[in-house]
């Protein structure tokens, strides 16, 4: 009787433990239970067959990600009626897709071995970033996002290094629970944790200040920007906080994503009044603005941002490199003929920029992410590589309204920090806004759904960090380690094949 009541005690267990891995992000943020949460599937997978830990795998997948991302139902984007029933069709398809890369590790583990684990779910999770519906969100290592001991780890693994400490922490535990020889388990254990500590205190260290900023945040609703009149108004708004900002003389004034609701680099009054105030206060300012351009093809329309500089005007500009799918690009458009049919007038048809764009001022070097851009390690990583000093990355939120999103899409975004040893500066339509220093701490941050200035000093890069230098190594270490067990596995089954006939 008891072995029937311990056996369905983990039965909830299993089910219950991904929901309860969710309390792990952001904005609840228990990062320790993330240690914890893969205990029941570490249980079950050594009694099950392969075809088995396939299913749990998905099941496990599919309640993690409806507890991770219920809040894209409380999207308000403008869409017709048509296109939100797409939407909440495309989240359905989305959590299945999702969920099958659980599936995938449960199944690659119990064929291999419970050690290999720690390689197998950061492989997983690098190939769900790319493509043009690569979705890097709910990463297993952004649960330790406000644990900076092992966050700071990213700057030599990146956050899928993250990912595999958080998986070998549970291994651990679990064989310390259930493992008759416990004493090695132990060791490594305090070995992992006091590594840990010591990397993080030979790494912390008082940086100076580089160069001053302030963030426009003027918690304008995405849904008030349709009519002539709301433009009006939201155009008095930030000439009104650009004054009182450019008053307290910051080296870089920064707006969020659209802030201006007409391609910028046209000639305007409030073009003008953006130089007016560059040449007077000798300030750079970054705005976020749609790019209009004509080609033999038609119009091309780009969601980017622009830098006005002192008796300069504007001087550079980037275009949005990783579009929204869906969104502000259908993917494989070209190439998938039942995406054409799918389409409707208000999904998005912007064109994606090409260059890796570096702005410079004459204290700083920075470069400038939109959006969920922030969120892709590689594309940040690109951008440091070139020259950039800091980090910038420009939003708009409004659309998650007051869920969990806003939280945990800055959360995404500091990681990038750590990962390149350089400043992060974010600026958000209706927050969050804020400023992180190359370790992962956030030392001025907005409230969200509030308009705000915020000013700060931007502290300084690092030098290097060996994930600015190598990029993604982890992840090719870690498939060579995959690929050469599998190799020898193969190579002794035929060995074993050839000695039995």
């Amino acid at each position: 009787m008891k072995g029937k009541e311990s056996k369905s005690y983990f039965n909830i267990l299993f089910f219950l433990s991904p929901l309860i891995l969710n309390l792990s992000y952001a904005p609840i943020s228990l990062f320790f239970i993330a240690y914890f949460s893969f205990i029941p599937f570490f249980y079950y997978l050594e009694k099950l067959n392969s075809k088995k830990a396939f299913f749990y795998g998905f099941l496990y997948g599919l309640i993690f990600w409806i507890g991770h991302l219920w809040w894209l139902y409380f999207l308000k984007p403008p869409i017709t009626q048509t296109t939100k029933i797409l939407l909440y069709f495309g989240i359905i398809v989305l959590f299945f897709y999702l969920a099958l890369y659980f599936a995938v590790f449960f199944y690659l583990t119990k064929i291999t071995s419970l050690f290999f684990a720690p390689i197998i779910l950061p492989i997983l999770e690098f190939i769900r970033t790319k493509s043009e519906i690569g979705f890097p969100w709910g990463l297993i290592g952004y649960t330790q996002t406000k644990n900076p001991i092992f966050l700071n780890w990213a700057s030599i693994f990146g956050i899928y290094g993250v990912s595999a400490l958080v998986i070998l922490l549970n291994l651990l535990i679990y064989k310390i629970i259930f493992h008759s020889n416990k004493k090695r388990f132990i060791i490594l254990l305090i070995i992992l944790i006091f590594s840990s500590i010591g990397y993080y205190l030979i790494r912390i260290k008082t940086l100076p200040d580089f160069f001053k900023v302030a963030l426009l945040q003027p918690n304008v609703s995405p849904e008030e920007k349709g009519t002539k009149e709301e433009q009006i108004r939201l155009l008095n708004q930030l000439i009104r906080m650009t004054k009182i900002a450019a008053e307290r003389r910051p080296h870089l004034i920064i707006y969020p994503e659209t802030a201006s609701l007409i391609d910028i680099t046209f000639d305007s009054p409030y073009k003008e009044f953006l130089k007016a105030v560059s040449d007077t206060y000798h300030c750079y300012l970054l705005i976020g603005t749609p790019r209009y351009e004509k080609d033999e093809k038609g119009f091309r329309y780009y969601n980017a941002c622009v830098l006005f500089a002192p008796q300069k005007g504007i001087v550079g500009e980037y275009r949005k490199i990783h579009l929204v799918p869906f969104s502000e690009r259908i993917p494989y458009y070209e190439k998938i003929k039942i995406f054409k049919l799918i389409e409707t007038e208000d999904m998005g048809n912007y064109s994606s920029g090409e260059e890796y764009t570096v702005f410079k001022t004459d204290k700083t070097s920075f470069s400038c992410a939109i959006c969920f851009e922030s969120i892709f390690p590689d594309l940040i990583r690109k951008f440091v590589k070139r020259g950039a000093e800091v980090i910038i990355n420009i939003t708009n939120d409004g659309w998650f309204g007051k869920t969990f999103g806003p939280y945990q899409h800055y959360e995404l975004a500091i990681v990038r920090a750590v990962e390149n040893g350089v400043s992060l500066v974010r600026c958000a339509n209706n927050g969050v806004s804020l400023i992180c220093d190359p370790f992962g701490k956030i030392y001025k941050k907005s409230k969200l759904f509030k308009e705000e200035i915020i000013f700060a000093n931007v502290k300084a890069p690092l030098k290097n960090t060996l994930y600015r230098q190598f990029g993604d190594w982890f992840i090719l270490f870690s498939a060579i380690i995959f690929g050469l067990y599998f190799l020898i596995k193969t190579f002794l089954y035929f060995l074993s094949f050839s000695k039995r006939k």
